[in-house]
């Protein structure tokens, strides 16, 4: 972030916190709140710190094994009257438009909210589990991290709320974020999810989503990737609608999961179409997809890419070596972290973790991707946890076998 940019909000958060000294009521449980004296005004103070170490036993690709903030988030969120904000800038994203995050108002409707703003479409429970919650270092391929490549947060306007048994989120957003360029793409999602059972001891969850994306002018290329050897590694292009030609996406998926006492398995199954009707040479197409087509090319136009299905599956599960249990967010319809309960060694708590992780193109040979993943968490205490994954890779297309070994330090407030 430049100069000014910090300049600014450092006197933003100096301007609120000095305005409001004289309030009834100032917290400091787990982050600094602030509440005016007439009730009408309140902000915290939050963030999160994400530090990676990535080493990889590289095959056919050179990967480069680093350190990185994976996350380094300031996040400012309060009510004003009957309406609620949330401002959240990520510095590890960059400037200050690529690195907001959440930046959005809100107001109840119903049992829920308005969202208007920036922040997530309601799609894949994996995309809904909070970063802080994360059971492996990163989010299967049914999620940002691959289907819905590079479009976590968009703008635009949504309703999410709690039912009964039932979490339910609907959006409508443009194909950007604050830090892309202005495009007239167009996009709309939802997500329902069912817990018939949510105890402290156990829970069991289904559900639902639904997404379509439709590229116009100055829209980005549609796209799927699949990072099968974690973050920094090798990635295999699965599926490309380009955004120039206008064209559509679309996926709809499966939810199945549950825990019972330190026992936790989630499971996700998506269909997703990716339109086509496009040439490329046998240059760009081995450019793109890592390989040679593998079909005959016309050789004067090239090969040609008609439409796209992608299926992508994964199950992941993990046991509470310490015996606590996994909590289950209703709000979010998705699973959070477990709290230690200081019995463990070193008086917190430890999980051992795995995921197999599929993505496939149905119209290309062979355009397969997996990843399988075990892992070790450590919880220091409720704010503080430590992960360690060795994630295996494996692309069938390429033949590439690149494997991770893949370590964070994170802190939550």
């Amino acid at each position: 972030m430049d100069r000014p940019h910090q300049s600014l909000l450092a006197l933003s958060i100096t301007c609120l916190l000095s305005g409001t000294a004289v309030a009834d009521q100032a917290e400091t449980k787990g982050n600094l709140k602030i509440v005016s004296d007439d009730g009408n005004f309140s902000a915290s103070l939050g963030g999160r710190i994400h530090f990676d170490t990535y080493l990889f036993d590289s095959d056919q690709v050179n990967a480069i094994s680093t350190t990185e903030f994976r996350r380094a988030r300031i996040t400012l969120k309060g009510d004003i009257y009957d309406w609620s904000y949330i401002l959240e800038q990520d510095f590890a994203g960059g400037s200050t438009l690529d690195g907001f995050r959440d930046v959005y108002l809100a107001h109840k409707f119903l049992d829920g909210e308005v969202r208007i703003g920036q922040f997530k479409p309601f799609r894949s429970m994996a995309e809904m589990t909070s970063s802080n919650e994360l059971t492996m270092l990163e989010r299967p391929f049914s999620s940002a991290t691959g289907l819905y490549d590079g479009n976590q947060f968009q703008q635009g306007i949504g309703w999410t709320g709690v039912l009964d048994c039932f979490t339910l989120g609907m959006m409508a957003f443009n194909l950007r974020d604050a830090g892309t360029p202005r495009n007239e793409g167009l996009g709309a999602a939802g997500r329902l999810a069912w817990h018939p059972v949510n105890t402290d001891h156990e829970t069991l969850h289904l559900g639902t989503s639904i997404s379509y994306e439709n590229a116009n002018q100055n829209s980005s290329d549609l796209m799927a990737e699949a990072d099968y050897a974690g973050r920094r590694g090798p990635s295999q292009l699965m599926a490309l609608t380009p955004g120039d030609l206008g064209g559509d996406a679309s996926t709809a998926a499966l939810e199945l999961a549950g825990s019972y006492g330190p026992l936790y398995l989630q499971a996700e199954y998506t269909v997703g179409g990716f339109e086509g009707n496009y040439y490329l040479t046998e240059e760009d197409f081995e450019d793109e997809f890592g390989a040679p087509a593998p079909f005959p090319c016309d050789p004067e136009f090239g090969c040609f890419i008609g439409d796209q299905t992608i299926h992508t599956w994964y199950v992941q599960g993990s046991w509470m070596l310490t015996g606590e249990h996994k909590p289950y967010s209703q709000k979010r319809g998705a699973f959070s972290s477990a709290k230690p309960s200081g019995d463990g060694l070193w008086g917190g708590a430890w999980e051992l973790t795995f995921r197999y992780d599929t993505m496939e193109n149905r119209d290309f040979d062979h355009l397969q991707a997996n990843s399988t993943t075990v892992g070790l968490n450590f919880y220091a205490n409720r704010n503080v946890r430590f992960m360690l994954n060795y994630i295996i890779g494996d692309d069938d297309f390429t033949g590439d076998g690149t494997d991770q070994l893949g370590f964070r330090a994170q802190i939550g407030w």
